[in-house]
């Protein structure tokens, strides 16, 4: 009897020592080493049409972290779906659900058309409700809220009469003030990544707090959210393609290169001969060591290659089915005369893969 007292006691002790085990592991799992590679040749598996492959991929990401991305969820979802797994793709949605995508938008992508015929569809809108609530249970609603209300006090005064121009002091006094409520948040928090506060109703590239981040740039010697980014990304609480954009953007630098392609139009130009690489795809002119750095940049942060990059931003422009670009990965600059075109245009050449 005493013997199989302190063999349950063991037992039991055992048990909570792995719990506590894979706790710890969960927590402290660098998604730059466990998840951002694998995802990365899950992407480079679709440019390929290895839509097995890439859901093979994607699985193993999913299972190495305790929080995968909305995003890469819902181009797992279109790989079962062009495998004819349908039951499997709505296991993806009901994951998107869960982190507040809605059903509406979901519904309103093409690519999802043949399921919405389908017992499994019925299913998922049966249960959205569900998965719903499970989502206002696990993210904090209050600080979403909160950090929406920092975003709208960044655009009252923008968007009053005379904008900047009036309301300039008063504005760099919110985006300070908003800049350390944020940074507060963060210590308590953590970054808030979308375990944190979900990621809304779509698919959004960047939340709209942000604009703190972007707002604090280099030229005006704003903070400094360089090991903030990175330790987020580290986490999994902000993909690496969304914080390379925010660095950029306050160090004014293309450190990642983020703007993988731009375009320069002109309405107004009279002679566009001298032009006649407009509306093409162009990239900026960088050395083989300028791209070496960046490479090297971006490896750390747990980005492809410059030139894989490339290549799914050029791949997205022809299937929309999956979502492998971004807001800013092609600038479209408009410019007021021919002379002025011709400046912007000897930063850049025309990309190769054009």
């Amino acid at each position: 009897m005493i013997n199989n007292f302190f063999t349950l006691i063991r037992s039991a002790a055992l048990l909570l020592f792995l719990l506590l085990a894979t706790t710890v592991s969960a927590n402290d799992t660098d998604y730059t080493k466990e998840y951002y590679p694998t995802i990365n040749q899950a992407e480079l598996s679709i440019l390929q049409k290895d839509y097995a492959t890439a859901l093979t991929l994607y699985q193993a990401a999913f299972k190495a972290v305790p929080s995968p991305f909305a995003r890469d969820y819902y181009n797992a979802a279109v790989c079962a779906m062009l495998l004819k797994d349908k039951k499997q793709s709505v296991v993806y949605l009901e994951q998107l659900a869960t982190k507040g995508v809605s059903i509406d938008y979901l519904g309103k992508q093409p690519v999802f058309d043949s399921l919405k015929t389908t017992k499994q569809w019925r299913k998922f809108k049966r249960k959205y409700p569900k998965y719903r609530k499970q989502y206002d249970r696990q993210v904090n609603l209050d600080l979403r809220a909160d950090l929406d209300e920092l975003y709208a006090r960044d655009q009252y005064f923008r968007q009053a009469e005379g904008g900047l121009r009036v309301y300039g002091d008063t504005l760099r006094k919110i985006e300070k003030a908003n800049t350390e409520q944020f940074l507060a948040w963060v210590e308590k928090y953590g970054f808030p990544g979308e375990s944190l506060v979900g990621v809304g109703d779509t698919l959004e590239h960047l939340p709209r707090f942000s604009i703190i981040i972007q707002r604090q740039t280099k030229a005006r010697k704003g903070h400094d959210f360089t090991g903030v980014l990175k330790e987020a990304v580290q986490q999994g609480r902000i993909s690496p393609q969304a914080a390379a954009y925010l660095l950029e953007q306050q160090a004014g630098a293309s450190k990642y290169g983020s703007k993988a392609f731009v375009k320069v139009s002109c309405n107004t130009c009279e002679d566009k001969k001298p032009l006649r690489n407009m509306d093409r795809y162009l990239e900026e002119k960088r050395s083989a060591k300028e791209t070496e750095s960046i490479n090297a940049r971006r490896k750390k942060l747990g980005l492809e290659t410059l030139e894989d990059y490339k290549k799914k931003v050029l791949y997205s422009m022809d299937d929309k089915r999956f979502k492998l670009n971004y807001d800013w990965s092609v600038v479209n600059y408009q410019v007021p005369s021919t002379e002025a075109a011709k400046i912007m245009m000897e930063r850049f050449v025309v990309a190769d893969a054009e």
